[in-house]
């Protein structure tokens, strides 16, 4: 379509796709057999895994620019900033989702990509956005809360543009979300919930330590070896 190379992970969610068919046609017994049992078709492993994370100087950056005719983005860019949600998932928020007394936003079953139903509390900065908009709205509880009904991709390229930052997707905010949730040091079982992931596997896809993680995991690990060599030595001494 785009005359060029399709990637992996684009065969691969088409295949997906195919794959769930079949099954939904064998449960209903128009099929006796899914080809898909067979033999491998999909591989996950050959996917390129894309790791980009915004750093704080680009939200801020970010976030600046959204003025005027691009404000409506703010307010989606700093809730998927702190709560990790799905564009999707944020798009389809009614004001019956929003509890302000508790500060929590609720995802309902059939708006989550895993069809599980999950709270993410707010935080003071989100809170802010939510009832300004609040305000400003006809503070109708069936009215979605952003007020898009149908996409953000052309307001979010000039954005990205005028903040001078390349190759950032609004799904990568998800992953710059769970990304900064792991360095708050909450178990995973936790951040799991907050993240909507059911697969360990699934959920580690979008960990991305930073260069600084990585040095103090292997300054700890630096460490860790000094003094076991220097309790064998110990040992060795005493005996």
């Amino acid at each position: 379509v785009r005359n060029k190379q399709r990637s992996i992970a684009s065969v691969n969610r088409e295949l997906q796709q195919l794959r769930r068919t079949l099954n939904f046609a064998i449960e209903n017994r128009w099929l006796r057999d899914n080809p898909f049992f067979k033999t491998k078709l999909i591989s996950m492993a050959d996917e390129t895994k894309r790791n980009r994370i915004m750093s704080f100087d680009e939200e801020r950056r970010l976030l600046d620019v959204c003025i005027e005719s691009r404000s409506h983005l703010r307010p989606i860019i700093i809730t998927a900033l702190d709560t990790a949600c799905r564009l999707g998932e944020l798009l389809k928020l009614r004001w019956q989702d929003i509890d302000f007394y508790k500060e929590t936003i609720t995802i309902i079953a059939f708006n989550a990509k895993t069809a599980e139903a999950r709270e993410v509390g707010m935080t003071p900065r989100v809170k802010e956005e939510l009832l300004k908009l609040w305000e400003s709205s006809p503070q109708d509880f069936d009215l979605i809360v952003f007020g898009i009904t149908n996409t953000i991709k052309r307001a979010w390229k000039t954005a990205c543009r005028q903040a001078n930052i390349e190759d950032l997707r609004f799904h990568d905010l998800r992953h710059t979300a769970i990304t900064r949730l792991v360095a708050t040091g909450l178990p995973s079982a936790e951040k799991m919930k907050i993240s909507g992931h059911r697969q360990v596997n699934t959920f580690l896809r979008y960990v991305n330590p930073k260069s600084d993680a990585t040095q103090r995991a292997a300054l700890m690990l630096s460490a860790f070896h000094k003094s076991q060599s220097e309790l064998m030595a110990s040992v060795e001494i005493t005996q």
